[in-house]
């Protein structure tokens, strides 16, 4: 199974801003840092906005932060929710598909099962535990990250 990189890039952006909680950070410097798109990125925290997840302040000291505390933040909540699609094959998804044998088929348990265990793992997991290495992540997300021409 493989995530989308919108949830990707959620779940860095919320890395990011619990390493950096003592001020709004914008989207440009989470985009300069991590070497991202700024305009993806924008999608991105207006969704974890849109969620909840995130606040927003205008004007020259605003930006982007936490809404609440890292610890309070689950893991496999944000990738339920920034993932649009756990349809694996077709019969999962929102038209049910056209497999002859969907009556009798018993893969599509065994994928829904497949795809609760995956989350699962993810909801052992809060923000906090993604970020309990806070000096490493600190000097990894200190100043922006340029790409090599």
């Amino acid at each position: 199974m493989k995530l989308t990189l919108h949830t990707d890039y959620a779940l860095r952006m919320l890395i990011f801003l619990a390493v950096h909680d003592e001020k709004p950070v914008t989207v440009a410097h989470v985009a300069s840092t991590y070497g991202l798109s700024r305009n993806h990125l924008l999608k991105v925290a207006h969704n974890l906005r849109r969620l909840g997840y995130v606040k927003t302040t205008r004007g020259r000291t605003g930006g982007i932060a936490l809404t609440c505390r890292p610890h309070e933040i689950n893991i496999g909540a944000v990738v339920r929710a920034t993932e649009d699609n756990f349809a694996l094959v077709e019969c999962l998804g929102h038209e049910g598909g056209a497999c002859v044998i969907t009556p009798a088929c018993r893969l599509r348990g065994i994928i829904r099962k497949g795809v609760e265990a995956f989350l699962s793992v993810f909801d052992e997991y809060t923000l906090a535990d993604l970020v309990d290495n806070r000096a490493l992540l600190e000097g990894l997300l200190a100043f922006p990250v340029t790409k090599a021409a």
